[in-house]
């Protein structure tokens, strides 16, 4: 029988008395999936094993289970590109088997809670292939009575362990660069957060990639989203001044975010304008969007045209987490109002107005800084022009009036500001929920300055550069975005 005839049992069929698969006797014995019950006569309790006494298990099975795994798609190698050495010294049961105990080859040492590890069993039965999601039944799991019974090391990275759970008994395995990966004891939590926290430079000059760049490679689509992911802000130049660049350009990413303005929007003067984007006024600097539970996170905007008549209009950008950060020093207490106190913004649009689809009213009350449980800043919402009725507890009104005050004086005395005029083929990208943006006010003079508009999903550009960070970049952590990953 095939192994991918195997597989499929594998994943299918089930044996009610069993946690895991039902094989034949001869499938079962060379299988490194194997799964026992209670009276299982071959369990092995092991309290500890060192490198030595492991190296005995190495060739247990003819079949690479780490090779099984990757085939699976269960795992992929370079996502634990940045892991290190994750080689496995010793192995130690701890707490009666209710823990797990590594000592690493690089001295490090990581303590894993048996149910999860139970939890994030990679054989067949408890991950499906491909899309890597758990199928263990956590309410079938009686937790008082789940306890190692053994664990060594198969591979040298790979380590099988055997739970007992009540009156069954399962046997999996966890690949070594997952549990390095994961580790979350001894302060590796914290130090996953503080790895996360955004660089903040007084460098006022805009980082910029060229188009052929992007669009010819990974190399170079990395290269584009290394530096938005980083210094919050990029400009792409030489872009074709076509319309249907903006959208080739993005879906190097992902597909638009769609918002009420569409997949995508035009920025320039309009008669009856749905937002004062499309007029010819000053904005001072802000977010877009911040009426969404979920805000866009990387706008893109395509200079079509700006001609040469045209009197300011001049673009400017701040990174508000670096704002925020002097405020908390500068300003604890109407800080800390600010994490507390929700602020309403509010976006209305009952009648037709150009450049929307469909009537509007957005409305949500949120704080305008979210926190870790570490205390990091890990969110900010801020646009001062689409604020609406405050509706907070009457002994909160003056002070939110006064923090927040004090946060749009610190935003507009703010030092380190990125100024530009656009030129036709330039296409500013950046982080909605870092990078506030603004407008010089303009005078056209009979000229046209036509941007084009667009937004991606945090989410969706996050998830790219961390798959082209594990692959044609080093592995390392990437920064905060400003969205509500408690990282």
């Amino acid at each position: 029988m095939s192994t991918r005839i195997i597989r499929r049992l594998i994943l299918n069929v089930h044996q009610s008395n069993q946690r895991c698969i039902f094989m034949t006797s001869r499938q079962q014995k060379h299988s490194p999936y194997r799964t026992r019950t209670a009276g299982d006569k071959g369990t092995k309790l092991a309290g500890s094993a060192s490198m030595s006494q492991m190296a005995a298990s190495k060739h247990e099975n003819p079949t690479s289970i780490h090779q099984e795994m990757v085939e699976r798609q269960v795992l992929y190698p370079a996502q634990f590109k940045g892991a290190g050495d994750v080689r496995i010294q010793q192995v130690n049961k701890i707490n009666e088997g209710k823990m797990v105990e590594i000592i690493w080859k690089d001295g490090k040492r990581s303590k894993f809670h048996s149910i999860w590890l139970r939890h994030n069993c990679h054989c067949p039965c408890c991950k499906i292939d491909v899309s890597c999601q758990p199928t263990v039944d956590l309410t079938e799991i009686p937790l008082d009575e789940l306890h190692i019974t053994d664990i060594d090391l198969t591979e040298e990275n790979v380590l099988k362990v055997v739970w007992k759970e009540g009156d069954k008994t399962h046997q999996g395995y966890l690949p070594s660069s997952y549990l390095k990966t994961y580790c979350y004891s001894d302060g590796e939590i914290e130090r996953k957060s503080n790895a996360a926290r955004m660089n903040f430079t007084t460098d006022t000059k805009i980082p910029e990639i060229d188009y052929k760049e992007v669009m010819a490679t990974e190399t170079g689509l990395y290269q584009w989203l290394r530096i938005l992911g980083d210094r919050g802000l990029c400009m792409v130049k030489n872009v074709p001044t076509e319309e249907d660049h903006l959208l080739k350009v993005s879906r190097r990413v992902a597909l638009p975010h769609h918002t009420i303005y569409g997949d995508t929007f035009a920025v320039k003067d309009q008669p009856k304008a749905s937002n004062a984007a499309y007029r010819n006024i000053a904005l001072n600097l802000h977010m877009d969007q911040p009426t969404y539970e979920s805000p866009p996170g990387i706008q893109m905007l395509h200079c079509l045209r700006f001609d040469d008549r045209i009197v300011g209009g001049d673009s400017v950008f701040a990174d508000i987490h670096h704002i925020v950060d002097v405020f908390r020093q500068e300003h604890p207490d109407e800080f800390k109002t600010l994490c507390r106190v929700p602020v309403t913004f509010e976006t209305l649009g009952y009648e037709d107005a150009a450049g929307r689809e469909l009537p509007v009213h957005l409305q949500i009350r949120r704080p305008s800084i979210s926190l870790n449980n570490y205390g990091d800043v890990v969110a900010i919402a801020y646009h001062e022009q689409i604020t609406g009725p405050l509706q907070v507890d009457e002994n909160d009104v003056e002070p939110f009036y006064k923090a927040y005050q004090k946060l749009i004086q610190a935003v507009h005395a703010w030092p380190y500001k990125y100024r530009t005029r656009l030129q036709p083929g330039d296409m500013i990208t950046f982080q909605n929920r870092r990078a506030l943006h603004g407008r010089a006010a303009y005078v056209s003079n009979g000229g046209l300055r036509h941007l084009q508009g667009t937004y991606i999903n945090i989410d969706e550009f996050r998830s790219m550069l961390i798959y082209l960070q594990n692959t044609v970049g080093d592995g390392s952590p990437i920064k905060r975005m400003g969205l509500l990953d408690m990282y």
